[in-house]
């Protein structure tokens, strides 16, 4: 039975369990955080309310480690938290897959939003890459070197001056901050809780994945991440139990399709 393609309405965890393994070249996922809140839009809502901690890391680790067969060897895992829970489901996947499974833990930067009184405003979100053992992907992506290092021309290193390429540019590190939220003023807007920038997709797309490559997301939410994939030239698998949020993701790939007959 081939893996399927598209977009789907299903509990992830039992429309996975009818898929054959080792067809999927990249997971990513965008899951509850275990933020205690319910969390609403103009176009959708979620709930992301427990009985405490240990509920919800079983809930997804369930569906963590049912993704895991779906890749082929090499294939990435993508699993986007924040410090409610990151830690606690770095260790559990750790002991599921492996550490030598495990490759990096990228900082997600971002401003905006409330700032506490009593503490350091939380501005960043954590994501786990994880590699099934196999052939990777990787392509290394590059960055426009900072002012001070263009005016120069060249870096330094413990023992020597080193020459740049500054058209190149400097590969990006495990330290994202040149990408934005989806503000309520941002023209990628759907209304859609939580929604994520296409430029966070579109980098972990095209850093581990090749063209005609297989990317599914199985919260797939507003259809972020098929939309990038569709912009990259990759096929997609979306699965999502919302129905309002399959539907607002089908409408945002047609959309897509449209401008890219334009020419836009």
């Amino acid at each position: 039975m081939p893996t399927p393609e598209g977009v789907f309405v299903a509990d992830c965890l039992e429309f996975t369990r009818t898929m054959p393994g080792g067809g999927i070249d990249l997971v990513y996922v965008d899951p509850p955080f275990f933020s205690q809140k319910t969390r609403r839009s103009g176009s959708g809502a979620f709930r992301d309310t427990w009985v405490d901690k240990g509920a919800y890391l079983g809930w997804l680790l369930e569906r963590l480690r049912g993704f895991w067969p779906l890749l082929r060897p090499g294939g990435t895992l993508w699993v986007h938290l924040d410090h409610h829970a990151v830690h606690a489901v770095k260790v559990a996947l750790d002991e599921a897959f492996g550490e030598d499974a495990f490759r990096n833990e990228i900082i997600w930067c971002y401003n905006g939003g409330a700032v506490p009184r009593t503490d350091f405003p939380r501005k960043h979100d954590n994501l786990l890459r994880y590699v099934k053992r196999g052939p990777a992907t990787f392509n290394v992506l590059r960055r426009p070197f900072k002012a001070n290092t263009q005016a120069v021309g060249r870096h330094s290193t413990y023992s020597r001056h080193v020459a740049i390429d500054l058209g190149a540019g400097t590969p990006i590190t495990d330290w994202w901050d040149d990408i934005p939220t989806v503000t309520g003023w941002s023209p990628e807007r759907v209304g859609f809780p939580t929604q994520k920038p296409l430029g966070l997709l579109r980098r972990i797309i095209e850093a581990t994945s090749e063209a005609g490559d297989l990317v599914a997301d199985f919260f797939c939410g507003s259809g972020t991440t098929l939309l990038a994939a569709k912009e990259l030239g990759r096929r997609y698998l979306g699965v999502d139990v919302s129905p309002e949020a399959v539907d607002l993701a089908r409408m945002r790939l047609a959309q897509g399709e449209r401008l890219f007959q334009d020419g836009v």
